[in-house]
């Protein structure tokens, strides 16, 4: 799944785990949460303290040891459902942004040819397997780290092999995420003889001194050349990743970040909250004062809210609550796919994919991934059994990411009378100003959708703790 440290929502996590750790924290966090809002607030600054989890929905039973390898087993013998896709993890960087949570390698390139070796072999290893061969792929994210930091060759080898050994639809998206540092003409005409059709870089702010202030090499002019390098190759949509809510990032200098934006002529763009894992780098240095404060909530939401309106203006296309499009080349089809849920294969070190309902990891440690493999041992780290509720699970998680909730579909989908059980939480909610209701659809306000994770996980937290009251 995408890698990143400024995910949609301001729950901590723990640092130096990535989304293993990230996930076994939401499972075990407690629930005892405030389902309702403020009233009588401003929704969008006030409706709740703080954003409850990262990511709506992550929940389930852990099984290890023979339990998780038989089960692995078996979910590999069976056939995909529905659409899917598959995820490459490359967790390697060059550098340790200050800001990132799931640093996790440093790159050294003697890497580049050994992993892309290993990911290609557990390629050919499974090829025939249900699991892989049984329906079309429709989409593929090389994620990390830093995928962008291997040899140009290796990128062409990697991705012609996934040409080569997954059955990929013929509008298939294939996505390299990555950024600007070193990321030259070589390396882009590599990813795109290999197929890619769309780079997703983590820009995150054009301004050079907030930039290198959070251990990011390059200036504003390094990142707008690399821009229009990739997109006068005219094969593949270009989109990049900017956070709001930086140390010294106030309302002036992110409104210089969506002018550059719109500027550039680019695809598309996701916007993200700035998260702090608490303990982390980013964490300390704010402690010791050695970077300018980041934004609180309220502020957070007015950054939310002036990201909304600039994009709107220019008539963006709004793909999600995060990601926008401005051409038609950019679909964001990976995206809403794991919203749903959808089945998606994993591969490479700590790489986190998903099957029948049942998410599972790959093993983080490198070295110890590489070893598992070399013993023939598939470096499966962690399954999790899905929740009796997976069902609601997927269907809210998928549709609340558009920012908008079809009651009669959710009913007919799940079996759930969602009317009686949640008529008090979207009572509520609609007159503290985080909703609309026109008739069976529930429609997110600005101050709704700034705050839909919480929206998203108070509605499925109701239903388990309902369900196990009945």
């Amino acid at each position: 799944m995408k890698n990143v440290s400024a995910e949609q929502g301001g729950a901590h996590a723990a640092p130096t785990q990535g989304k293993l750790g990230l996930v076994e924290m939401q499972s075990m966090r407690s629930r005892a949460q405030q389902y309702f809002a403020r009233e009588g607030e401003d929704p969008l600054s006030q409706a709740f303290e703080r954003k409850t989890v990262v990511h709506a929905g992550m929940s389930g039973r852990p099984l290890r040891d023979e339990a998780r390898d038989e089960a692995m087993e078996r979910l590999l013998g069976e056939p995909r459902q529905g659409q899917s896709a598959a995820y490459f993890h490359i967790p390697f960087c060059e550098t340790h942004c200050l800001y990132c949570g799931f640093y996790a390698a440093a790159y050294k390139r003697d890497w580049s040819a050994a992993y892309v070796d290993a990911l290609l072999e557990d390629m050919r290893r499974d090829r025939d397997l249900p699991a892989v061969c049984s329906k079309p792929i429709h989409a593929v994210y090389l994620g990390g780290g830093t995928p962008t930091a291997f040899e140009a060759g290796d990128l062409r080898r990697l991705l012609l092999g996934i040409r080569k050994y997954l059955p990929l639809a013929n509008d298939c998206e294939i996505t390299v995420e990555g950024r600007v540092f070193r990321f030259d003409p070589e390396k882009i005409r590599a990813c795109i003889e290999g197929g890619a059709n769309r780079f997703s870089i983590g820009v995150q702010t054009f301004n050079t001194d907030i930039r290198q202030q959070l251990g990011r090499v390059c200036s504003r002019d390094e990142v707008c050349e690399v821009l229009d390098n990739l997109l006068r190759t005219d094969s593949a949509a270009v989109i990049i990743d900017l956070i709001y809510g930086l140390p010294g990032q106030g309302e002036q200098e992110w409104a210089e970040d969506l002018r550059v934006l719109e500027q550039m002529g680019l695809d598309g763009c996701d916007l993200y909250q700035l998260n702090v894992f608490p303990g982390g780098r980013l964490d300390k240095a704010l402690q010791c004062g050695e970077v300018p404060p980041v934004a609180d909530v309220p502020g957070q939401g007015r950054l939310f809210r002036q990201g909304v309106e600039f994009l709107r203006g220019r008539r963006y296309r709004r793909l999600s609550i995060s990601h926008w499009g401005r051409t038609t080349r950019e679909r964001n089809i990976y995206n809403p796919l794991m919203k749903r849920r959808a089945d998606c294969l994993a591969f490479g070190s700590g790489a986190g994919g998903s099957l029948r309902g049942h998410f599972y990891f790959l093993e983080s440690d490198v070295k110890k991934y590489m070893a598992a493999r070399e013993q023939g041992r598939r470096p499966v780290a962690m399954i999790m059994e899905p929740p009796a509720n997976a069902g609601l699970v997927r269907v809210l998680t998928g549709q609340l990411e558009s920012g908008a909730l079809d009651l009669a579909r959710t009913r007919q989908e799940t079996g759930v009378d969602v009317d009686g059980l949640y008529a008090p939480l979207l009572q509520q909610w609609q007159r503290a100003g985080l909703l609309r209701r026109d008739g069976d659809w529930i429609e997110l306000t600005l101050a709704g959708q700034f705050w839909q994770v919480n929206i998203t996980q108070a509605l499925i937290d109701w239903h388990t703790q309902n369900a196990m009251e009945i």
